[in-house]
């Protein structure tokens, strides 16, 4: 009996093994691709000018607000927009969008794709304001985004803010937190594909007082630093800084302001202990501090996470208007089209170790290598295209500059960074079996 049972455990295996090898085998073998992913860049907001500088001829755009049309090569460096957001094709170098009303402002912004979480440390709710959030949904589903502004006056209620598919949506600031003076905004995606973009611009009766964009911060730091505020614009001009700080948590906190500057680093006298209380927004009046006669940064350093940004007012000849520097974030390369700005790049940190390359508008490519410690101006040649940065040393930087129009400032980051996905590969035993 046991003869038999083991017998026919035997022919059981052997028919197992034989039916294993007839059936068809598939691969567990995996390709991981990586790709960009597409950034979105505002229309024009108001009445004012919306140009892309997007950095070559053959970089495919579509506008937003057509999800059935396909890409294009838009064969122009410098793109006027005329009809709402476009959708630029995943790249690794920046896009740059400008928008600018005629000798009253211009602003500046990097197109990106920020799906997550977004601070933005600028504007006013008060008389003055007509600072607008711009919410650009590029995917085909509805989104959905919560709004939190805090003040002077803490926090108010979060709202959900509802975004149709392949659209924007403009939200007024004052709409928010009505008749406060000192805004910060927080911007969470809880669903879809969303962009969020803050402009802050400001009028008084009839008279102008300018108007720039609010780069966002991802996340609160314990220690933040702005690089590229300009002491001077000229000879004649009048410029003027005041900080603006909030602790993002639910406890008071201590900060300090360090001023770095190619003259040294100090903390100014009274800006060695500010004290924070929770989750209420709080101007620093910087008018009254020596900051030297060259472009400078800022270094805030707390005992609890902060988000915090530099209003610059700006006199000079006919302008008159005013920026929001952001706190910088760190960036291996990054490359852009300039397409004949002329800013001043600042780089900070304990040692600045950068290599730039560009192309001029008559074709000629040169090189600059930069060199130092805690920071290191430098004006941009006229005639400039396409700039690639390359950052050895893992220093911040910024860019400011003036035109007829206004001033205006533009953190230094990275648009986007790489995705990677998993694709299987197929082995052929899937569909022949085995011989």
């Amino acid at each position: 009996m046991k003869e038999t049972r083991a017998s026919i455990a035997l022919l059981v295996f052997i028919i197992v093994l034989h039916v294993a090898h007839l059936l068809p085998q598939t691969s567990s073998t995996t390709e991981i691709t990586l790709s960009y992913p597409a950034t979105t860049c505002p229309g024009p907001i108001g009445d004012a000018k919306a140009t892309a500088l997007l950095p070559s001829k053959s970089t495919a755009i579509r506008e937003v607000s057509r999800p059935n049309v396909e890409l294009r090569k838009n064969s122009f460096g410098s793109l006027t927009l005329n009809n709402g957001a476009i959708l630029i094709d995943g790249n690794p170098s920046n896009t740059i969008g400008l928008q600018t009303r005629a000798g009253r402002w211009t602003a500046a912004l990097t197109c990106a794709l920020n799906d997550g979480t977004a601070w933005f440390v600028g504007g006013t709710a008060n008389v003055t304001s007509q600072s607008k959030l711009v919410l650009i949904n590029s995917g085909l589903s509805d989104a959905i985004v919560d709004v939190t502004s805090f003040s002077e006056n803490g926090p108010t209620q979060t709202v959900p803010v509802t975004v149709k598919p392949s659209s924007e949506r403009v939200i007024r600031i004052d709409s928010l937190d009505p008749g406060a003076d000192r805004i910060v905004l927080k911007v969470e995606t809880r669903s879809g594909r969303v962009t969020s973009y803050l402009l802050d611009e400001r009028v008084r009766g009839l008279n102008n007082v300018g108007g720039d964009f609010v780069a966002p911060l991802t996340q609160p730091s314990e220690e933040l630093t702005i690089p590229s505020l300009p002491i001077r614009f000229g000879s004649s001009s009048q410029v003027r800084h005041s900080l603006r700080i909030m602790t993002t948590g639910k406890v008071d906190a201590s900060a300090s302001v360090e001023v770095i500057s190619p003259e040294g680093v100090f903390i100014p006298v009274g800006f060695g202990d500010i004290s924070l209380n929770p989750q209420e927004v709080k101007d620093l009046d910087l008018s009254e501090v020596d900051l030297g006669g060259k472009t400078f940064g800022l270094k805030v350093t707390s005992t609890e996470p902060v988000v915090a940004a530099v209003f610059t007012e700006v006199r000079s000849g006919s302008v008159s208007d005013f920026m929001w520097s952001s706190a910088s974030q760190s960036f291996g390369t990054v490359s852009f089209n300039l397409y004949g700005l002329e800013p001043t790049l600042s780089f900070v940190g304990e040692r600045v170790l950068v290599d730039i390359t560009w192309r001029n508008n008559q074709g000629k490519s040169s090189s600059k290598s930069i060199r130092g410690e805690e920071i290191v101006n430098w004006k941009v040649p006229t005639g400039v295209r396409l700039m690639t940065i390359v950052n050895r040393s893992g220093a911040l930087a910024g860019a400011s500059w003036i035109s007829r129009d206004g001033v205006t400032h533009l953190s230094v980051v990275q648009s986007t960074n790489l995705e990677s996905a998993t694709k299987p590969i197929a082995d052929v035993a899937v569909i022949q079996p085995r011989g």
